[in-house]
């Protein structure tokens, strides 16, 4: 499966300068061309240290994700050992005008990691023609980190809520 024809974007080297007084020297981004086990490993260590795992993937929900159109798979390295990811897509099921943050996740919380991640992406997806940036989040994690908050700190807005599953729904217009 072919992943990530964005890779190749010089808008993501302002995610490795902004990284870099953060993480150090050795942080890359790796933009998986093929997905193998490795990649699956990384996946599921940062998954792991960052949702409970009611909330995590199984490896059959991961390939679907990620055989969707325009797949965008980042992994965040350091020294070869992986600190975050961005896993997003066009969203079918909304509208091929939006961008859907399916998976954003880092190892090391309250860094800034998540903020610089997310405010190069909204460029690219402006610069990729999107109108508009999708996620589901819940309102707090079960750390108590007010995860629908950063977002709106983005610019993002509630969309829907889902009380029942504990689910928001949050769109930035871009």
């Amino acid at each position: 499966m072919k992943l990530n024809r964005a890779r190749n974007d010089p808008i993501w080297g302002e995610i490795r300068s902004g990284l870099k007084p953060i993480l150090g020297d050795g942080v890359k981004l790796v933009f998986p061309e093929i997905w193998t086990e490795g990649h699956l490993s990384w996946y599921r260590e940062i998954e792991q240290s960052s949702f409970r795992p009611s909330l995590t993937y199984g490896e059959e929900e991961i390939m679907e994700r990620l055989s969707e159109q325009d797949v965008l798979m980042m992994f965040i390295t350091v020294d070869d050992h992986p600190e975050g990811l961005l896993l997003g897509y066009t969203f079918e099921g909304v509208s091929l005008e939006t961008f859907y943050i399916d998976t954003i996740a880092v190892k090391q919380k309250g860094r800034g990691i998540g903020r610089i991640i997310m405010t190069v992406l909204i460029k690219w997806a402006k610069k990729m023609g999107y109108r508009q940036i999708q996620l589901d989040t819940e309102y707090e994690n079960e750390k108590g980190f007010l995860l629908s908050s950063f977002y709106e700190h983005l610019g993002f807005k509630v969309v829907d809520i889902d009380d029942e599953i504990g689910n928001i729904t949050m769109q930035l217009k871009l």
